[in-house]
């Protein structure tokens, strides 16, 4: 693919700036758009990419558009409304979305791309802003394998691992069922770590046990060192966990699957945003299982 390809990315908040800084620096010709410019965006610009004011006039300007939006309505308005990216993208372009969403609604606006003669792609990312910045994030793809070898040289720039996993729609199907499993995890081993302190045993040698075992997972190390440490930063917070949990669910109701997990997973949750921490980070969880159990989880997390 050609460096001369003019690429368009919507939505330049801490995901998109860090995307947007590695196409830059790769050499793309690269147009923005946000409807809040961020100081990410003012420092693109400043260096010489180009701003557009309307989502219209950045597509219609754009071989490749890049959508890097925050929720599920501003998906719909911004991708699907009258003046949206699959109602004004130009024939023989290509629309990358980037943001959590459902696969029903992705599988839909491919075929209102495809009708205008352009591709779609659903490239859902995994990490965050960091590795947004350092070109390392993972990407899961959905997408006609025409599409993919089109825009694959773009996601590569701020790309590690790269997985092509199917047709429209299956990029969303597989981060969903990712943020699923990561998600339960974090619940249950919260769950057994409140369970433990209450029932008297040392949190640092139950991780220790754990770990040895085939118990141990990723998930395990980090909520283990946010709990000896305790460190709650916001990294990820409740509402987005929440929102994630429930775009899982809701793709488990189109397909007629059975969730009950999930549906607990989500319940949890959902109670720790009711407990003032909504806008925490999910590890948060910690604490109000704790409440709900009658022990101070965090005092008995620092003892040695």
């Amino acid at each position: 693919m050609s460096n001369d390809l003019k690429v368009g990315l919507i939505g330049v908040g801490l995901m998109g700036y860090g995307m947007a800084h590695n196409i830059f620096q790769a050499g793309f010709d690269l147009r923005l758009h946000d409807p809040n410019p961020t100081a990410g965006m003012k420092d693109l610009t400043g260096r010489g990419a180009k701003a557009l004011p309307t989502v219209r006039a950045l597509v219609e300007d754009s071989d490749i558009v890049i959508c890097c939006l925050p929720t599920v309505p501003v998906i719909n308005e911004v991708i699907g409304g009258p003046d949206g990216v699959v109602e004004t993208v130009r024939e023989g372009a290509v629309v990358i979305q980037t943001s959590t969403s459902t696969p029903a609604l992705e599988i839909g606006f491919g075929q209102r791309a495809a009708a205008r003669g352009a591709g779609y792609v659903d490239a859902m990312l995994m990490k965050g802003p960091a590795q947004a910045m350092e070109g390392s994030l993972n990407v899961i793809a959905g997408g006609a394998d025409a599409d993919i070898a089109r825009v694959k040289a773009v996601l590569m720039t701020f790309t590690d691992q790269f997985f092509h996993v199917g047709p429209v729609g299956a990029g969303c199907t597989v981060k969903l069922l990712n943020q699923a499993i990561g998600l339960g995890t974090h619940a249950v081993v919260t769950e057994a770590f409140v369970l433990g302190a209450k029932l008297g045993v040392d949190i640092e040698t139950l991780f220790s046990i754990i770990d040895s075992g085939q118990a141990s997972s990723e998930k395990l190390k980090i909520l283990s060192k946010k709990f000896l440490e305790h460190d709650y930063g916001l990294k990820f917070a409740t509402t987005t966990g929440i929102k994630d949990l429930r775009l899982c669910e809701r793709m488990s109701v189109d397909a007629e699957g059975h969730t009950p997990i999930l549906n607990t997973v989500i319940g949890l949750f959902e109670t720790n945003a009711m407990m003032g921490n909504a806008a925490k980070d999910v590890s948060t969880l910690a604490e109000t299982i704790g409440k709900l159990s009658d022990v101070d989880f965090q005092e008995h997390a620092q003892k040695k």
